[in-house]
């Protein structure tokens, strides 16, 4: 299946006729932005291909086990993008509003609905990727592309029985808002640190000593984001990031149970 993205004019004219087109949108009628991206003449061909997803989506209820699913799904057919496709809103856009428009519809439903509070900046962010949160951070609170992004910062290849495993770790403290957390992190950008940080908590999960909840996650990543200079964390090895995450943790829980006495 060919690989469309929306022409700048077609970005501009989505975003511009955005509140006009809210009813559609929550209406969930597909067939009208089909008709009018088709009128427009609004979709191009990239020049590359990808194997049919949609039909292995899942949405059903457990939301933390349908994202690290939907994550790996997503990440497997699109996993031949070179970066600058993969990061580009046009490419999403097109995405979200043909291909994957009934997906989105079904996993966003409960934002449907005029009586939700800030309903339209919550549709808004559903189909576009480049908005008021920027162009990273916006792409990283989308529901479609912040999946995408996730698989590919934990992708573990040598792990060839399960190379999106950490994507649970991520989702055990809620996928969608831990993402985001993870995305401003520019030492995270580095698959090798995001994925030797993840390994820790992984273990420190499994050990069930400690509850590594969400406050604990974003101190561990504070850490790493202080160190990162002096520790030159964008030279170390997976290995090296897991022995240090886990030695910092060490130190933050027993600081914490010292406290609780």
């Amino acid at each position: 299946m060919r690989l469309q993205y929306l022409t700048d004019d077609g970005i501009q004219y989505l975003k511009g006729n955005f509140e006009t087109n809210l009813p559609h949108y929550i209406q969930k009628d597909s067939a009208f932005f089909a008709k009018m991206l088709k009128e427009h003449d609004f979709l191009q061909d990239t020049g590359y291909d990808f194997n049919p997803f949609v039909t292995n989506l899942q949405v059903t209820g457990d939301e933390s086990a349908d994202d690290v699913h939907n994550a790996e799904v997503i990440h497997r057919a699109l996993s031949n993008l070179p970066y600058y496709i993969a990061i580009d809103e046009k490419i999403w856009a097109a995405l979200l509003h043909t291909y994957l428009f009934d997906f989105v519809c079904e996993k966003r439903k409960d934002f449907l609905d005029e009586t939700v509070r800030d309903y339209q900046n919550k549709i808004y962010n559903s189909f576009f990727t480049y908005t008021k949160h920027g162009k990273r951070r916006g792409t990283f609170v989308n529901c479609v592309a912040s999946l995408y992004w996730g698989a590919e910062m934990v992708y573990a290849p040598d792990n060839r029985d399960d190379p999106y495993g950490l994507l649970r770790e991520i989702a055990a403290t809620g996928y969608p808002s831990t993402i985001v957390i993870f995305s401003s992190s520019r030492i995270l950008g580095r698959r090798e640190t995001c994925i030797g940080f993840l390994n820790a908590i992984h273990k420190l999960r499994l050990a069930q000593k400690w509850n590594v909840d969400r406050p604990a996650v974003v101190s561990g990543i504070k850490y790493l984001n202080l160190i990162a200079g002096l520790s030159m964390l964008d030279m170390r090895s997976e290995e090296e990031i897991e022995n240090m995450t886990e030695t910092f943790y060490q130190g933050y829980f027993q600081t914490l149970e010292r406290k609780d006495k």
